[in-house]
Order: structure tokens, then sequence, then C-alpha cells
């Protein structure tokens, strides 16, 4: 039977899928990189640091904030109406934009007034005893200092991330080559027990174990691989690096020959004397004592001084003033025949003065009471947030600095172990090929071999972790080693 013919949509879809296919199966770029360069490219990189900058920076642009509520204030004013009135009483009260008029209307009389009004001046507004203020720029000065110093504590913590990354990327890296090399082995082991057994020397219990040994090989390997990409996926996501290039550790792992160059007492009190951790909880604890004094000082007197001084013109038209009278003639009342006067008057005047008040808060509903009591609370948590990283900090430095000084016995011993595995093997392959020793005696020398070149990597790393570890916490200048 023919198959079906495919239509152009179905082999542009087909395309697609290839093409996707092909870039998904695209093996990113391997960039190699020594320490030293991971170091350089990963602080200007970090997300991190610039959070912190920007966090620096808002904290000087509140510091210059702050520091404008001492500033007196000079304001330009200006004002301008038109208003026009008709009256019958002859009496004009409480009107802004004319203020109080008075005119002899008599009996049914009547007006009308316009009045046009421009004005302009300066104000001039102090504050003559700012303490609540100078509080507050105390507290922001303070708060910008914290930051600076947090800046510092992240660039060390950085400077350790990425370290700490590179070191574990040699090490998967190197754990890739020793499962490969278990997996030649069993490899090897498996074809060699599959020609025992067909010549009916070996057991089938045999083949089945040299199957599963190479089977675990396999899945060791797969999984090395996988956590050596995962490595290197964070490493770049440090970095910065683009989604198509991947970084490969360029140093070897290698004992650090150097020792730490001091003794536990000497580094113990480095870390607690230099740190920016601890300088900078300071700082915001001094901050919110600060913002404490200055909720408590808005209850003192206020002492603030107000001047002005201005030019005005101003327009007043009558364009209808009727007034009438009535006289009495004996018995009888005559009305007057009414008279039309309009008048117009047009002026300027310059106008100054200042106003100094003084103001004693009496209550304020608990308000400065409170905001005090907040600040002192969140004072006391910044201290035992410190008491807790001072505790940390010397958990810390002790259990890496023992560690380090065993390291090298650590590294020597782990040495002769591989030695003594790799000789143990080869003497187990010869003994199991000449039908010495059984099958479960080699599995158990090449697991061993496997485990104590994984144990020689990984004292290699930790020590050279525990090294990074200590020159974040005491601060002294970094020294990559390879």
């Amino acid at each position: 039977m023919r198959p079906p013919r495919c239509g152009p949509a179905a082999r542009l879809l087909a395309l697609l899928l290839t093409c996707q296919t092909a870039l998904a199966s695209t093996p990113p770029r391997v960039t190699p990189l020594s320490l030293a360069e991971v170091l350089e490219r990963g602080l200007p990189a970090s997300v991190d640091l610039e959070r912190s900058r920007r966090e620096r920076e808002r904290s000087e642009a509140a510091v210059r904030l702050s520091r404008g509520q001492l500033w007196p204030r000079l304001d330009l004013v200006g004002s301008a109406s038109g208003t026009q009135v008709g009256t019958s009483i002859g009496v004009i009260t409480n009107l802004p934009t004319i203020g109080d008029l008075s005119f002899g209307l008599g009996q049914n009389g009547y007006a009308v007034i316009q009045s046009l009004f421009a004005g302009g001046g300066v104000v001039f507004n102090a504050n003559l005893l700012p303490i609540s203020e100078g509080w507050q720029v105390a507290a922001a000065r303070s708060s910008s200092q914290a930051a600076d110093r947090q800046l510092s504590e992240n660039e060390r913590q950085v400077r350790y991330e990425l370290e700490s990354t590179y070191r574990e990327l040699q090490l998967r890296q190197a754990l890739v080559p020793v499962w490969e090399t278990a997996l030649q082995a069993s490899t090897a082991l498996e074809r060699d027990v599959r020609a025992i057994f067909a010549k009916g020397l070996a057991a089938r219990i045999e083949v089945q174990r040299a199957s599963a040994l190479r089977a675990g090989d396999s899945q060791g390997l797969v999984t090395a691989r996988a956590q050596r990409e995962a490595n290197r996926a964070r490493l770049a996501e440090l970095l910065g690096l683009p989604l198509g290039e991947a970084p490969e550790a360029a140093d070897p792992i290698r004992d650090l020959q150097r020792p730490w160059p001091l003794d536990l007492e000497t580094t113990l009190e480095q870390a607690l004397a230099d740190r920016p951790l601890l300088e900078a909880l300071k700082l915001q604890e001094q901050a919110s004592r600060q913002r404490a004094k200055a909720a408590r000082a808005t209850l003192l007197p206020s002492l603030s001084l107000l001047a002005g001084a201005g030019i005005n013109t101003n327009t007043i038209d009558v364009p209808v003033l009727e007034t009438a009278g009535r006289v009495r003639a004996g018995p009888a009342n005559v009305n007057l025949p009414s008279i039309d006067t309009p008048g117009n008057i047009q002026g300027n005047f310059y106008d100054w003065g200042g106003l100094l008040q003084l103001r004693q808060p009496l209550f304020d509903g608990g308000r400065a009471r409170d905001g005090a009591a907040l600040a002192e609370r969140e004072a006391a948590v910044l201290a035992a947030d410190g008491d807790l990283a001072r505790r940390r900090i010397r958990t810390t430095v002790r259990e890496t600095w023992q560690q380090l000084q065993a390291s090298p016995a650590r590294i020597a011993a782990a040495r002769e172990t591989v030695a003594a595995g790799e000789r143990a093997l080869r003497d187990a392959q010869l003994r199991y090929r000449a039908q010495v020793e059984p099958l479960t005696e080699v599995l158990l020398v090449q697991r061993d071999l496997q485990a104590s070149q994984a144990a020689l990597l990984t004292a290699q790393t930790d020590q050279s972790l525990g090294r990074a570890l200590l020159v974040r916490e005491t601060g002294t200048p970094p020294n990559p080693q390879p």
C-alpha cells in the first residue's frame, strides 16, 4: 500500500520541528575560565551588588531630602481678583476680594461696585528651632553609612559565592572522569565475565553482578554530568553569560600549599573587629535610636519666623451710584429726585511685615510617645541581630579553622587510600582472571577505589572552600589559588 502524500503545510511543520530539535540539541559553547577571571567578571555583573549600590544611592538621596528640611523657604506669591457687587444698603462687609466699604445711599438708593485687584510678593518662612528635623538628618546619615557598609559586606558575600561555585564546578568536572574510568573498567570486566561464562568457567550470577556494576557506573556518570551542567548554569548566571555559553573551570584541583597564616584567636579577633555586617547593624541601631529622639522632639517648643513683602494694585469702579432722599413738610412726605453720581478710583500700595511664632504642643494623642517606642523596639531588634551575627561568625570561624587545620592530613590520607586502591584493583582483576578470587572481590575493590578518588577530590575542594570562607569572615586580602 502506498503511503499518503504529505501536503505543503505538513512538510513545513516537519521542517520546523526538525530545526527546533536541532537547535535544542546543540550543545552550549564552553568557555574555559580561571578563578581570577571569574572574580574579575563576576563582581561587576553581580545583581546583588547592583542592588546594594542602588540602596546606597537611595540612602544618600534620603540624607539630602532630610537636610532640605533645615533650610528656610522662600516663596514667590501672586494673586488677582475681579468682583462686582450690587447693594442697596450701602454697606459691604466680609467680602475677601474687596474688604469693607460703606456708601451713603440714603433711602431707596442703589450702587454697583466693580473691583479689580492684582498683587505679588515674596514670603520667607524659617524654622528657628529645628530639633526634631536635626535628629531626622542624623538618622538618615546613619542609615546611609549603614548602606555603605552593607555594600562592603555584600562584596565579600558575592566574592565567596563566586569562588565556592567555581570550586564546586571544579569538583563536578573532576568527578566525571572518575565515573568514566569506573565505567570503562566495569565494561571491560563485564566483557571478561561474559567471555569466561561462554567457556563455562563462571556462574551466571557473576554475569548479572558485572552487568549491575556496569549499569550503576553508567547511572553515576549520567548523574555526574548532570551535576556538572547544573553548576555550569549556576556559574553562568552569576557571571551574566548568554544562554548559549557555558563556563568551564580551567584551573585544576590542587592542594593549597600555604597554610592559613593566623591562629584561631587572631582569626576570631579579626573577624569580629572589622566586619562590615556588624558595623551596618550597629549603624542601623543608631539610626533607630535617633528616630526615637526625633519623635520625642516633636513635643518640644518650636519657633518659626514668617516674613513677607509685596506690591499691589487695585481699581474700584462704581458705574451706578443712585441716591435719593425724602423731605417731611408738615404732615406730608415729599420724595426728592434721585441723583446718579458714578465714580472711579485706582491706586497702588505696598506692604511688608513679619511674624514670630512660638508653638508648644500640649497633646498629640500619643503619637510622639508611640513613635519613639516603635523606634526603640526596632533598635532592640537590631541589637539582637548583632548578637546573633557575632555568634554565627564565631561558630563559623571556629569550625572552618579547625577543618582547615586538618585538611593536609585528610588529603594525605586520601592520597594513600587512592594509591592503595589502584594497586588492589589491579591485583583483584588479575586474581579474578586467574580464577583465584570471585567477582565479588573485584566489585568491592572497584567501589572502594571510586569512593576514595571522590573523597580525595572532595577533601581538596573543601580545603579551598574553607580558605575562601575564612577570607570572607576576616576580610583579609583575597589571594585566589588555582
